[in-house]
């Protein structure tokens, strides 16, 4: 239900998000074109769901449903095998819900991909992790860069296994390569739209994920990971801390490292729904829960009141009641 709920509410927005228009832009550019000349543009699932909605009656908003419900599904399956489901949806909802998933489409569901993934990594399914991936780069190629994190969950030192971790590395190496190279071109061109709105925010949103980092790997005991968990979730916690980094060093090109740290987002609730159960600073977990949600109530009013492009969302329209 709640995932119908989001998929409604996501998916069936009217000229909310900052990249509303250059969105429908894909749509209307796609008819009368064939597939395969779509496919060809890039983000082939991204460009299919465009090419099969171009000429239906709901046009846009068949694409955001089906992105939505993608997302959803992938949210929701996630948040339910946190040790507490409701506050990790809770923590999910003032950034990744509202942000993320009604302003950068694609990488929502790419995202969504990821975060199946990982909860198949988690179980040592490392070939549904790459299946999962290689979903989630139909949708935008920046998830390309998750295949370092199947890395420390590849079992063996046989030929064959030291090959696919030669691979993996150049994979990701050539994502991140791609993605800085590309931001950079984009942003001398004025091609990326949205550009300006990522970068003005990249701080703020990468700050976010440095606080479960530094818990995590701070008390890693107090968080009851398993040890394959902790393969995966330890190495996400670096990535944090190396985008705040190249944050600060590189603050013309942030752009690029905002489009990494969306990645990480999943952290933030793996961390905090499990934060009730650490005793951090001898607070009860019950004090834990109220702080986690004032701290989500805190982030949601300080964005809505005070981000830059907040006005994009603003205010909120539902097709269903226009």
């Amino acid at each position: 239900m709640i995932a119908i709920v989001f998929t409604l509410f996501i998916g069936l927005r009217h000229e909310v998000g900052g990249d509303w228009f250059t969105y429908y832009s894909y749509l209307t550019r796609a008819e009368g074109l064939s597939l395969r000349e779509v496919s060809t543009w890039g983000d082939p699932g991204y460009n299919a769901l465009n090419w099969l909605f171009a000429s239906h009656p709901l046009g846009i908003y068949g694409v955001n449903l089906v992105c939505a419900a993608l997302f959803s599904s992938g949210l929701v399956f996630f948040c339910r095998v946190q040790p507490r489901p409701w506050l990790a949806l809770c923590l999910a909802i003032p950034y990744l819900v509202i942000v993320v998933a009604m302003g950068y489409t694609r990488q929502a569901v790419a995202i969504a991909f990821v975060m199946a993934g990982l909860l198949a990594l988690e179980r040592g399914r490392w070939r549904l992790f790459l299946i999962s991936i290689a979903a989630a780069v139909t949708f935008h190629f920046t998830a390309l860069v998750m295949a370092a994190f199947v890395l420390p969950a590849l079992p063996g030192r046989s030929l064959a296994m030291r090959a696919i971790r030669i691979l993996l590395v150049l994979i990701v190496v050539a994502a991140l390569a791609q993605t800085f190279l590309v931001s950079r071109l984009q942003a001398l061109s004025g091609g990326y739209l949205n550009a300006a709105y990522q970068s003005d925010g990249a701080v703020i949103r990468v700050a976010m994920n440095v606080i479960p980092a530094v818990f995590l790997l701070l008390w890693p005991k107090r968080f009851a990971f398993t040890p394959q968990q902790i393969l995966i979730w330890r190495p996400m916690a670096f990535a944090a801390l190396v985008c705040a980094a190249l944050v600060l060093l590189f603050p013309s090109n942030n752009v690029a490292v905002d489009r990494i740290a969306l990645y990480v987002i999943p952290l933030q609730l793996v961390v905090g729904s499990r934060l009730p159960s650490t005793k951090f600073l001898d607070l009860t977990p019950a004090q834990l829960v109220r702080s986690v949600l004032v701290y989500c109530f805190a982030t949601q009013f300080i964005w809505l009141n005070f981000a830059t492009n907040s006005a994009s969302w603003l205010p909120y329209q539902n097709k269903l009641f226009l």
